[in-house]
């Protein structure tokens, strides 16, 4: 009966000294709905506009928000980051195939991790949706994905909407995991 104490006390030691498991990766969401974001400028608004455009500060996570805008039919976001605007249209309109790419929906998907009670993000997935160069203006759909890094947060991938969600989490998780 001496030895049953020991044992547990090594193994309490042996549980104690091993590593914490990983945090898995995790999403969050928030929304460019105009609904629900602030209008900055819209040309909506606008008695005689000259060309559609639009400007919406709209909810963001951990010290980011996200800058919703957009004109002559395409559309994108940009970030701001302690006051410091990250400009990704260029980077986005390319990662886009087709004409016109716009913003598909009004999801933001903010992938990280969970720690201490809170969530960290590393990365954005968002859908944009274009017409093919064909008779049909067939639409494609592109999940473009962004690495967070205050300032410098960039557009580091994209995949074919086609290919799942699941793909564009592992791509992100991949290419932005810290």
């Amino acid at each position: 009966m001496k030895s049953l104490p020991l044992f547990l006390l090594a193994f309490a030691c042996l549980l104690a000294s091993a590593p914490a498991a990983e945090p898995q990766p995790d999403s969050e969401f928030t929304t460019t709905d105009p609904k629900k974001v602030k209008i900055l400028e819209d040309s909506a608004r606008e008695k005689e506009p000259e060309i559609d455009h639009f400007k919406h500060l709209c909810p963001g996570l951990a010290g980011y928000q996200v800058i919703h805008e957009g004109g002559d039919l395409r559309s994108w976001i940009n970030l701001i980051y302690d006051g410091q605007k990250t400009d990704l249209m260029n980077d986005t309109l390319t990662a886009c195939p087709g004409q016109f790419p716009a913003k598909a929906n009004n999801v933001v998907q903010w992938r990280g991790f969970r720690q201490g009670g809170r969530f960290v993000p590393y990365a954005i997935i968002y859908r944009m949706r274009s017409s093919a160069d064909d008779e049909k203006q067939t639409p494609l759909e592109t999940l473009v994905i962004i690495r967070l890094d205050k300032d410098k947060s960039r557009v580091v991938g994209h995949l074919a909407a086609r290919e799942g969600n699941e793909k564009a989490e592992a791509l992100a998780d991949k290419l932005c995991k810290p």
